[in-house]
């Protein structure tokens, strides 16, 4: 029976999970299968009042806190939020308004529907862009770009991401706001030697624009969150934000010298800091400032009623999901919390999942072995857009590498993990390399239960890229050559390599250009695994037995964005277009080409060279590399902090540039 936890369900499950021991054994039936099946649903403890609430965080609190500090994020809560609203009736769309997929390209995602924050956004008329900390408005309905209005520049914010809905744009990005308390203190000895300097709260900070009139952006609200953005993700006209915080309003002491006089005065001091502060003190805050009604309200983003943590103690950072209604002031429908962190998010229309490496001492990089981790997983219901509903939680052997390594299918998550972390450099003649796994996992009596896994995937080496489409799965893995491995998931209960191929270089990013060819992106390499720059392959994976590289491209480049974000990629079906954002350097360290390469991909014809796109260089400066790119009626469109250019679809040929002032 689910339970109304939201996140703080999701992620409080840290270490109930821990006895599940779901991921154990390289036989998806064997004893730690059939264990887990056996064990009880995670525990999650909800706290059912506010003194319950501080009375546990403070005795957590003062079994970690030192001269330093808490040296970890803290638990914080939920409160009574908003009360849910009927959701406004989405505006017709006009039918001479820009198609998406047909008239225009969006970004470049993962799950179609599930729209994802990035750094430019277009409707078929409009490119809203970030450069240099503002937003800028482009007109894209003419033969050449043009400039409209001053554009959008925030206060106290660095934007990183964009979503637009309808005509409502939200900028996301990183703030801080000053700590108006008492601030840290220094201990030198046993007494307070001097202040130092007010600090600040790392925040969150979305601004929604109304961009009805794009030459006049409009700010209509504006909301500051307590965290760093850990994901976010927008379905069915709800956004819902994921963020990572910590108790960053408590006082704390630190010691002004070194030596034990000093430590020792500054952990009493944060011992009565601890003592002495009250449930408001560790919960995160939010403001809302609705500019219409002229309003400002500030409250706990969650609060301790609605807080859950797990049975056992998981540390003190505090996850929360904010569901938003957009276009909508950034109304909040919901809000939950739990006492955990959180890393990885994916979601596909109807879940969102969290994902949250165990922690590995990195000192252990000195140890003869690597450490076998496991990666925690919360799953969450998002159907409803108004509510986020917490479902179970599950574990996996080794670390997942990116968002890709999750993908829902048919009821059942596929998770594609590593056994050894990325920081982790194995020694030569390794006696017990690691190896990759592909585990099946299924919601059962409020836990996600394993009920199949793969194992023995690219021993010795690490995954460098997954993608999951549909039953199938393909997974890169790397050490000196490049095995790509074809999985078939059609029997959630026994998936299986269906087929391996090994070529030099690897690819960490693979993009489906139909059932039977992928395109990768990454690095050619050496027989020994040196990388000599960004190359494209071609794959023909129609027959799961064997899958062929039947095209290969090396670009003469270092590196594209496009190995590391799969925004920065545009694929274009219409017309078989490729483009990756390219940077190449001279011996000097100099710019020898920061632009864009054009490829037409094609089963028949391989890889072929179109053209490459470079941006005038602005003031004297060579540093204009391309970020973005994408298509806008019978012209592509590259985006880079100095302006975008118009260029013809077909030849590449450039036919307009617009400079951001």
């Amino acid at each position: 029976m689910r339970r109304r936890l939201g996140v703080a369900g999701a992620v409080g499950a840290v270490a109930a999970v821990t006895a599940l021991g779901v991921a154990c054994t390289a036989s998806a039936g064997g004893p730690a299968a059939r264990e887990a099946a056996r064990a009880p649903a995670p525990a999650l403890v909800r706290f059912d009042s506010c003194d319950r609430f501080l009375g546990h965080v403070r005795r957590r609190a003062l079994e970690v806190v030192g001269p330093w500090g808490l040296g970890a994020a803290m638990p914080l809560g939920d409160v009574a939020l908003p009360s849910r609203a009927d959701r406004a009736a989405a505006a017709p769309v006009s039918e001479a308004a820009p198609r998406e997929g047909v008239d225009y390209s969006g970004t470049n995602l993962q799950e179609a529907g599930v729209d994802e924050p990035d750094i430019v956004k277009t409707d078929g008329r409009t490119v809203f862009a970030i450069s240099g900390g503002s937003v800028r408005a482009v007109d894209v309905t003419g033969a050449a770009p043009r400039g409209l209005g001053p554009g959008f520049t925030p206060d106290s914010m660095w934007p990183s991401g964009l979503v637009l809905s309808g005509d409502r744009l939200v900028v996301i990005g990183d703030g801080a706001v000053p700590y108006s308390g008492r601030g840290p203190i220094a201990i030198e000895g046993d007494r307070i030697a001097s202040p130092i300097a007010p600090t600040t709260v790392p925040t969150t900070v979305l601004v929604e624009l109304d961009v009805s009139d794009p030459a006049r952006l409009r700010v209509v609200s504006r909301m500051t969150v307590d965290g760093r953005l850990v994901s976010a993700r927008r379905a069915d006209g709800t956004l819902r934000v994921v963020l990572s915080s910590s108790p960053d309003r408590i006082p704390l002491a630190l010691p002004a010298t070194s030596g034990a006089a000093a430590e020792r005065a500054a952990t009493r001091a944060n011992r009565r800091a601890v003592r002495r502060a009250r449930a408001a003190a560790w919960l995160p805050r939010l403001t809302v400032r609705d500019v219409a009604a002229g309003t400002v309200v500030r409250r706990p983003a969650v609060g301790c009623r609605s807080v859950s943590r797990p049975s056992r103690f998981a540390g003190v950072g505090m996850l929360t999901v904010l569901t938003l209604d957009v276009p909508g002031d950034l109304r909040v429908l919901d809000s939950d919390a739990v006492m955990s962190d959180g890393e990885l998010v994916y979601a596909s229309r109807d879940a969102m999942y969290v994902a949250t490496p165990r922690w590995a001492d990195p000192s252990a990089a000195d140890e003869p072995a690597p450490p076998r981790g496991t990666t925690l997983i919360h799953k969450l219901d998002t159907s409803d857009p108004a509510r986020t509903t917490y479902v179970g939680s599950g574990a996996v052997r080794g670390y997942l590498l990116n968002q890709f390594a999750m993908s829902e299918h048919e009821g059942h998550l596929r998770v594609a993990s590593t056994e050894e972390p990325d920081w982790w450099s194995p020694p030569e003649g390794d006696a017990r390399p690691s190896e990759s796994v592909v585990t099946v996992l299924a919601e059962s009596d409020g836990r996600l239960a394993r009920v199949g896994l793969v194992d023995g995937i690219g021993r010795g080496e690490r995954i460098h890229a997954v993608r999951f489409l549909g039953d199938r799965g393909y997974v890169v893995t790397f050490r000196q050559t490049d095995p790509l491995f074809a999985l078939d998931l059609s029997d959630p209960a026994h998936p299986r390599v269906s087929g391996e191929l090994k070529i030099p270089g690897f690819s960490s990013y693979l993009h489906p250009v139909d059932d039977t060819l992928l395109i990768g992106i990454g690095q050619a390499a050496t027989d020994q695994g040196g990388t000599l720059g960004t190359q494209v392959s071609l794959f023909d994976v129609s027959d799961p037995a064997a899958p062929r590289r039947i095209a290969q491209r090396a670009l003469d480049t270092d590196w594209s964005e496009a190995e590391s974000d799969h925004h920065a990629v545009l694929y274009w079906p219409a017309t078989r277009l490729l483009v990756l954002p390219v940077q190449n350097w001279s011996e000097l360290g100099n710019s020898a080409f920061l632009g864009a390469v054009g490829l037409n991909v094609a089963r028949d014809t391989g890889i072929t060279p179109i053209a490459r796109v470079r941006h005038p260089d602005g003031g004297g400066e060579s540093w204009s590399p391309v970020r973005r790119s994408l298509v806008v009626g019978n012209a592509l469109y590259t985006v880079s902090e100095t302006g975008i250019m118009a260029s013809d679809l077909t030849s590449l040929t450039p036919r307009g540039w617009l400079a951001f002032d």
